[in-house]
């Protein structure tokens, strides 16, 4: 089976990632960046996605998708303080069950969100009030000016399209703040094939600073920057001095990136 990377590179570029574990993901040489050899059809992900956003997984906050309350408490917080000005119009891309969403609307925040999933839109909808979009064809050019993908892009299946369509909605000068799972933390260099985040079958992508860097400057974003200092995902002191000294010496969970247009 010939396989090439999303950024073009073709078989000679690719090295096997994982020597045990999840051993079908490729290491593409040119970008950096860690795909999987084989993407879940689109039933298989749509049947993923259903489970997860399940009404019971919904009510236990267990949908596997998003990231908690204390984390998106942070979210929102640091959005409101380091990324969204006075009038700015967000966009959440990858929504779930529009949880950031609601808690920035405490705050005057103008936001859409999009979200794949029917399960987690009607959600939404019946539970906090307010309907997400399921695309972005009916968008004007340059029509948000701050675009939040939240533990998101890990899971695209078309990643150079969705990142040029997230670029197109977003207005000049406007900002888009990315999270994933980074691949050079501590816990991915000591699990390697059995990392946690390598194991969920709807991650199709690991990126660490450099493969992100490359795909999101690619999609045309100026200004691509990490915060060594991202949100908290976890209450407790013990797991804020973890974070915080991973954090500071590069080994990090989470890839936390703020880019612009």
């Amino acid at each position: 089976m010939n396989i090439n990377c999303q950024c073009g590179a073709g078989q000679e570029h690719l090295a096997q990632f994982f020597a045990n574990g999840e051993t079908d993901f490729r290491l593409c040489g040119v970008c950096g960046c860690v795909f999987r050899e084989r993407f879940p059809s689109p039933s298989e992900l749509d049947q993923i996605y259903r489970q997860a956003y399940g009404n019971e997984n919904i009510g236990a906050v267990n949908t596997n998708q998003e990231s908690g309350d204390h984390a998106t408490l942070n979210y929102a917080r640091h959005l409101l303080r380091e990324v969204l000005h006075p009038g700015d119009r967000l966009l959440d891309y990858g929504a779930g069950t529009g949880a950031l969403l609601h808690e920035l609307r405490k705050f005057g925040v103008r936001g859409d969100g999009l979200e794949f999933s029917e399960n987690a839109r009607s959600y939404c909808l019946a539970e906090r009030g307010f309907a997400l979009r399921s695309n972005l064809r009916d968008v004007p050019d340059g029509y948000f000016n701050v675009i939040s993908m939240i533990e998101v892009i890990e899971h695209l299946t078309d990643l150079p399209g969705t990142l040029k369509e997230v670029h197109r909605v977003l207005a000049p000068g406007g900002q888009i703040f990315v999270t994933t799972p980074c691949r050079t933390g501590l816990r991915a260099r000591l699990e390697r094939g059995f990392w946690r985040e390598a194991q969920k079958k709807f991650h199709l992508f690991l990126f660490d600073w450099r493969s992100i860097n490359f795909h999101l400057q690619r999609a045309g974003f100026l200004d691509v920057r990490r915060k060594v200092f991202s949100p908290l995902q976890k209450p407790g002191w013990k797991f804020w001095v973890y974070s915080r000294i991973t954090q500071s010496i590069g080994l990090s969970g989470t890839l936390c990136v703020l880019a612009r247009k």
